[in-house]
């Protein structure tokens, strides 16, 4: 007779098994008793990686930056109750930012459920509408053919593949004993996986599955774009992120031929590229444009490829001068049109678009006035933001972010973290031509979660990688310093203190001075050396913009010659942080003016 562990050490064979054989081979597990079959099955085959990750929330944002750095899901393990309630912010992230994610919790037996034992909540669809699909394998029975598990888990992994990707969450009910056993070898095993011998004697999945391409077949769509195009002489290209380098390359050749301006959004992976130096837009005050500038910048057709725009500044130029043609190429049919100004919805592989479209337009147009304009006033943005940095004394956030665009390593990857350091490095990074890889959690741009997500990042780059990252964020995410030293890539955390929420200096809240600073900026007095200490990274303290320009160059060598990470905690005052920016803002917005 098969018994109970036996069969649950099977099932939870054949669940890792078939995920290996789809290509997700990325384990983030976390200690617990009854997800026992899933961990024993990760920890004894040879071809999976994992890593133990000792928060269930952190695990989650994890597998996030792996997903954000590969394009493929890594698979989170859970044990059961509030261990995978744990997983909500990351799998919310993961929907919202439409990254593929794989959950698989362990769950009490149904006889356990609503009768008040331990550990035990109703984990049926926990994560609503931010799981793009939800199945419950019910106890390990030898009633059930093991051929429904493996089928159900190639479907699990298309799914979260298949556009839009997403997180997919399988729920595995697990009776005790949860030990893992081995079968006796004997006639009873023989018989219960017969009807899966001939998979036991391949490597390959069950159910093959092949991803679907969405290809802009549409002719007259084609043609209506490139004669749009062709006719154009104030075009625009927006990019949001892309999904691969494919893309980026894609999109490269897209923006040489047509030869038009660009903003590229800090996501896409081509900000800092040389030629894509027309991102004035991004300095733009709504309330005070004139209309003569507008009449020069604003564009007739803005073409847009990819995920959505981080600066809302984009939308609302968009919205106030309300251009003519508005195109925009994905390959998802999720809405996006924050401003309602969408003329063309194009729901196709760019790739394919890209190539398509070109083989038509011919040369790019050759009245290079519109692009002009923005370029000299780009070059004069660049000329601005030097000047109000390089003579400074004191420490600030602005220098940080533009030498960091700068120094950072080529072939690196760069992690930013929400509120002011992604903002920082949109206005203030500088480009170049190295080739950087960069990640962000802007699906719901929440501050926790962050150094989590960098550290999976960079485990799926396998490269040195910087993280940009302000105090409160830190905290938030303390205990995942815990896996810096795991994942054997270093990682440069360059920290900026400036002891509060910094970004709510620029709202209107904090004019309400009796109410700003303790319930808002909410000041915590902490510098982080201990922290550092205890989780055995290098620590780093810097006060000076020359301190840190050599600092961060130790950092780097440290990372290439001993594989080692660094902290480098920076203390900055958040008034003159503020006088900065809007100094160099007031100084811009008077140049775009003349």
């Amino acid at each position: 007779m098969v018994q109970e562990n036996n069969l649950n050490s099977l099932w939870g064979k054949l669940i890792i098994e078939e995920l290996i054989r789809n290509g997700i081979d990325y384990f983030c597990i976390s200690p617990g008793s009854r997800s026992t079959p899933l961990t024993a099955a990760i920890a004894r085959n040879k071809r999976a990686r994992k890593i133990i990750y000792l928060d269930e929330r952190g695990s989650a944002f994890h597998a996030l930056g792996y997903a954000q750095s590969k394009g493929i899901p890594a698979v989170v393990v859970t044990t059961s109750g509030t261990a995978v309630a744990n997983l909500f912010p990351g799998v919310v992230e993961a929907c919202q930012s439409k990254m593929p994610m794989i959950i698989l919790s362990a769950d009490r037996p149904p006889e356990l459920l609503d009768i008040g034992a331990n550990q035990t909540i109703n984990q049926t669809k926990i994560f609503g509408m931010y799981a793009k699909w939800y199945f419950c394998f019910p106890c390990p029975d030898k009633n059930i053919s093991p051929k429904m598990i493996l089928t159900t888990m190639d479907h699990a992994v298309y799914l979260s593949l298949n556009n839009p990707s997403g997180p997919v969450h399988i729920n595995c009910m697990f009776r005790e004993p949860l030990e893992p056993d081995e079968f006796d070898r004997g006639n009873n095993e023989n018989f219960y996986v017969k009807d899966i011998e001939n998979w036991i004697k391949t490597s390959k999945p069950y159910t093959y599955y092949s991803i679907s391409k969405t290809i802009a077949e549409s002719k007259e769509t084609l043609s209506i774009v490139s004669e749009i195009i062709r006719m154009e002489k104030r075009g625009l290209i927006s990019v949001g992120r892309l999904r691969s380098n494919y893309e980026v390359k894609a999109v490269l050749n897209f923006i040489r031929k047509t030869n038009w301006p660009v903003y590229a959004d800090i996501t896409s992976n081509l900000r800092f590229k040389n030629e894509i130096n027309s991102n004035i837009i991004k300095h733009f005050d709504q309330d005070i444009l004139s209309r003569e500038f507008n009449e020069k910048a604003v564009p007739n057709t803005v073409i847009h490829f990819g995920g959505r725009i981080t600066s809302k500044r984009f939308d609302q130029f968009l919205n106030q001068n309300k251009p003519e043609n508005y195109i925009i190429v994905k390959d998802n049919p999720v809405r996006y049109d924050p401003v309602h100004l969408i003329t063309i919805h194009i729901e196709s592989d760019i790739i394919s678009f890209c190539e398509s479209v070109l083989k038509t337009i011919g040369k790019g147009n050759n009245n290079n006035i519109f692009k002009n304009f923005y370029e000299d006033k780009a070059k004069k943005v660049q000329e601005i933001i030097d000047n109000n940095t390089k003579n400074e004394e004191d420490i600030n956030e602005v220098f940080i972010s533009r030498h960091i665009s700068k120094e950072i390593p080529d072939k690196s990857c760069l992690f930013l973290s929400n509120s002011m350091p992604i903002r920082d490095m949109e206005l203030y990074g500088q480009s170049s031509d190295k080739e950087i890889l960069i990640g962000a959690n802007r699906g719901v741009s929440g501050v926790d979660g962050i150094i989590s997500t960098a550290t999976g990042f960079a485990a799926g780059c396998n490269k040195i990688c910087t993280l940009l990252i302000g105090d409160i964020a830190f905290i938030h995410d303390l205990n995942s310093l815990a896996a810096i030293n795991n994942i054997k890539i270093p990682l440069i955390i360059v920290l900026i203190n400036n002891n509060g929420g910094g970004i709510f200096d620029f709202l209107p809240v904090s004019k309400c001075r009796d109410i700003f600073e303790d319930y808002f900026a909410t000041p915590h007095n902490l510098n982080f050396e201990g922290a550092a200490r205890t989780f055995k990274i290098n620590y780093f303290l810097v006060e000076t913009n020359n301190a840190f320009c050599q600092i961060y160059n130790d950092a780097v060598k440290i990372a290439k010659d001993r594989g080692e990470s660094s902290i480098i905690e920076i203390i900055t005052k958040r008034d003159y942080n503020l006088k900065l920016r809007r100094r160099i803002k007031m100084e811009i917005l008077k140049m775009l003016e003349l």
